[in-house]
């Protein structure tokens, strides 16, 4: 099989790389396979670098109108890591398919997400975001009227800091902006679900 390279964005991945064994990744960006490998065995670097064998990949999928490519694997503990980033070249993404098919021999398929499956993650964002702005809207008014704890961490007294400023017509706003945006999110997806490809093991 012939060492493939690509530039990709991605927490703490810059470079793709991937041989008879294994994705690599790194932090550094590296724009051949000579550079990767040299990079790849050095001992002492701040470079960032992670592996994902091949055996122990469940999927690959990517959602159209998404520039994320997602790989389920295998992790400690019978548990499943995902690993998601994008490429920063748009041609790469064909490369990079043609590639899982011919050479790792994965198996292409297209699926429609369920209306339901499509606005999960939406779903979790909006709980989260209405949970944020609920307890940022009460900090604001016990701050407005000088009950709030008083804060003994940075990341406290800035936090309160922001609030503050604010106020809790602020929240309200920003917060109702941010549920209204997720809403409209998730009726677009639900109404008409995305498509996605998803490459997996080909079953024997």
């Amino acid at each position: 099989m012939a060492n493939e390279i690509f530039s990709i964005n991605g927490h703490k991945m810059s470079t793709l790389y991937f041989d008879d064994e294994s994705f690599k990744f790194s932090s550094s960006n590296l724009n051949s396979a000579e550079d990767f490998e040299n990079s790849w065995d050095k001992t002492f670097t701040l470079a960032t670098k992670s592996e994902i064998r091949y055996g122990l990949i469940e999927g690959i999928k990517k959602e159209e109108n998404d520039d994320n490519v997602t790989i389920s694997y295998k992790a400690s503990f019978g548990t499943t890591n995902h690993c998601k980033f994008s490429f920063t070249n748009p041609n790469d993404y064909q490369r990079f398919f043609n590639t899982l098919e011919n050479e790792l021999g994965l198996e292409k398929e297209h699926e429609t997400l369920e209306p339901f499956k499509a606005i999960s993650n939406h779903l979790l964002k909006l709980v989260i975001t209405i949970a944020i702005t609920t307890f940022s809207y009460y900090e604001a008014l016990a701050i407005a009227n000088g009950t709030a704890t008083k804060s003994t961490t940075n990341k406290a007294k800035l936090f309160d800091r922001i609030v503050g400023t604010l106020g809790d017509k602020g929240i309200l706003l920003i917060g109702g902006a941010i549920v209204c945006f997720l809403l409209f999110q998730m009726w677009k997806r639900f109404t008409n679900p995305p498509n996605q490809i998803i490459f997996t093991i080909k079953e024997m």
